[in-house]
């Protein structure tokens, strides 16, 4: 009994030790991380003026000169930052000047140093400072710590540092290649990593789908989803036939999107796609387009089995001037006493509503006419329509 007692109070003394030792560590933590912040806003005052001088001579042809002032660890670090700030903001002239000011300071070589001989975390963190510094010469160093790196967070800061110190278009593809044998599918944020290289995104892109290879397709289509030129289209048309469902959308996508005119053909072939997402994509791009010479096929997309694709095809017909209504009208009319031809005659409807509050525009009032007068002719005379002249 007295034995157990013994040994509990021996627990207690320890665990008041060990609280009281938590204690003073979070303490001195405190203490020096308001230490650091006083000297960062002692010295943010002290660099005031060299940084002005930094901001009016940017565009300059002289090099930047360092400050005139030594610096601890910590108002080095914070010359860091502020630097690394400029040369993310900066482009051309003044972020080569910013650039050439790191080296200057010696702060280029500091960070090649601990990238090479530094503990894990001093790595990762050399990794981001280099890169936003954009050093060229450190590329080898970071190539290598990513292909040893195990697959976390800290991998892809290494990757971006690559991207932006990238020396040319291989060195990418070099990073591209080592990250995805990790097969994690992460493709949105490789093309956002890609982006930031000093290089033609759209050329190597254009490459990636090229390849065999369906994850450099994908990250290839991924960059490209925002290029709207024709030669992006003619580049992802062969990819419309992909037996991969999510690599054929994605191509339909951006040649829909970039082409200026569809050929019947593919029209035709995009619309016995199995996929309701790419009829509709078709149809709205033929409306898009102002393509009133495929209305007929329009209006056969107004029978389709997807109540999606009948709808796309309604609103897009109603954007396809005079012959566009009509033919709407019309198929409506066909059906009419149908399950269908309710829901086209409900929505020619809700149209003319929806116009007739916008009278005030000359194009929407003669949609409104143009609807109201087919309609009509069509499928009699609704009490609730009223025609405006």
């Amino acid at each position: 009994m007295y034995i157990n007692i013994e040994v509990a109070i021996k627990i207690l003394y320890v665990l008041i030790v060990l609280n009281i030792v938590f204690a003073v560590v979070v303490y001195a933590m405190k203490i020096k991380k308001l230490n650091r912040t006083k000297i960062e806003r002692r010295f943010e005052g002290k660099i005031k003026d060299y940084f002005t001088y930094v901001l009016v001579n940017a565009e300059g042809k002289e090099p930047l000169n360092a400050p005139p002032f030594s610096m601890t660890k910590v108002e080095q670090e914070v010359m860091q930052e502020r630097l690394n700030d400029m040369i993310e903001n900066f482009t051309g002239t003044p972020r080569e000047k910013c650039m050439a000011l790191c080296k200057r300071l010696g702060l280029v070589q500091y960070h090649l140093d601990r990238l090479k001989k530094g503990s894990h975390a001093v790595k990762i963190d050399a990794a981001y400072h280099l890169g936003c510094m954009r050093v060229q010469e450190a590329v080898p160093a970071l190539l290598k710590l990513l292909q040893t790196h195990k697959l976390n967070s800290y991998l892809f800061v290494i990757a971006r540092s690559i991207a932006k110190c990238a020396r040319d278009e291989q060195d990418v593809k070099d990073m591209v290649q080592i990250l995805l044998r990790h097969n994690k599918g992460f493709y949105d944020l490789l093309v956002d990593i890609i982006k930031e290289a000093d290089i033609n995104h759209g050329a190597l892109f254009a490459k990636f789908i090229k390849r065999e290879n369906n994850a450099f397709i994908q990250i290839g289509l991924g960059g490209l989803k925002d290029y709207t030129e024709p030669t992006v289209a003619s580049a992802v048309y062969r990819l419309i036939d992909s037996t991969d469902s999510t690599i054929q959308y994605k191509a339909v996508e951006i040649y829909l999107k970039s082409v200026h005119f569809i050929p019947r053909n593919v029209v035709q072939k995009l619309l016995r796609h199995p996929l309701d997402e790419v009829r509709v994509l078709t149809v709205q791009a033929i409306a898009d387009l102002q393509m009133v010479t495929y209305i007929d096929v329009m209006r056969n997309a107004l029978l389709d089995e997807s109540k999606r694709v009948s709808d796309a095809s309604a609103k897009g017909l109603l954007l396809l001037g005079e012959e566009g209504i009509a033919a709407l009208c019309s198929v409506t009319a066909e059906a009419k006493g149908s399950e269908h031809g309710e829901y086209l005659q409900m929505l020619i409807e809700g149209e003319i509503k929806s116009l007739s509050i916008q009278l005030h525009d000359l194009d929407q009032l003669t949609r409104y006419n143009s609807l109201d007068y087919h309609y009509e002719k069509m499928l009699g005379k609704n009490k609730q329509i009223y025609r405006v002249v």
